[in-house]
């Protein structure tokens, strides 16, 4: 728990550093690009909720052997809890439907950073450009279901006495990890890392990893500014701190 509250004033440093680079030259054109990933997901994503999200539910309880008209009968309460975990699950879609979509242009920030902080420049190469997409594809998408098993998991638990407590904390914590994990590993793909590697280093450093996706978690509760801002802000941040902390 020190290290977390080590690890946060760092994370906080950083992001304070990071945000008069947002707009310097150079670095701007990576505010307007979630602009235009946002629009179309916005609308895709509003479009599905409100078409499909009852559909979803009867989906899921089916195969419980229920139906979302049997369960109204019941509890009008527990059909409004389960629509609101249905949101939560399409804004985590969202969050990392962004990263990925992103990733090409968040991993040319990263370097950037790179070289403006180390004068390190790494060399353009068209077939890496496509590994590193392949690699942040793969990446969020693993993250994005171990994310929603230990939600859901940790979801349940909320039910039992004291547990009940801790567990909105340590669903933070646990969606901070995976996000803060898809934002540094820029550096992990810049560095060469297997898979293994860096699940290796993410662990290590896991309360740096956590603070950082903690404060993007943060920035997307804002709407339209944070989520304009949230993408290049905590890649810029998470860089400077994953330099700090080394392979």
């Amino acid at each position: 728990m020190v290290q977390f509250f080590q690890y946060l004033g760092i994370s906080i440093g950083a992001y304070i550093e990071a945000f008069p680079k947002l707009f310097k030259k150079g670095y701007r054109r990576y505010l307007l690009l979630p602009i235009l990933v946002y629009s179309g997901l916005l609308m895709g994503l509003i479009w599905l909720m409100l078409n499909n999200i009852n559909r979803w539910l009867n989906l899921v309880l089916g195969l419980f052997g229920y139906q979302l008209g049997e369960l109204e009968s019941y509890s009008i309460v527990l059909v409004i809890i389960l629509q609101i975990i249905m949101i939560f699950f399409m804004g985590s879609l969202f969050k990392y439907a962004t990263l990925i979509l992103l990733s090409p242009f968040l991993s040319f920030l990263s370097e950037k950073v790179e070289k403006d902080e180390l004068g390190i420049e790494t060399p353009f190469s068209l077939a890496q450009m496509f590994n590193d997409i392949i690699r942040a594809l793969r990446i969020n998408l693993l993250n994005f279901i171990k994310e929603m098993a230990l939600t859901i998991v940790l979801s349940i638990l909320a039910f039992i006495p004291l547990v009940g407590i801790v567990s909105p904390f340590l669903i933070l914590l646990v969606q901070s990890y995976f996000l803060g994990y898809g934002l540094m590993d820029y550096n992990a793909e810049r560095w060469r890392y297997s898979f293994a590697d860096t699940e290796k280093w993410m662990r290590k450093n896991r309360a740096a990893v956590a603070t950082v996706g903690l404060f993007f978690y943060g920035l997307f509760l804002i709407p339209i500014l944070g989520w304009i801002l949230a993408p290049a802000w905590s890649v810029i941040a998470g860089t400077k701190v994953a330099l700090r902390l080394g392979r």
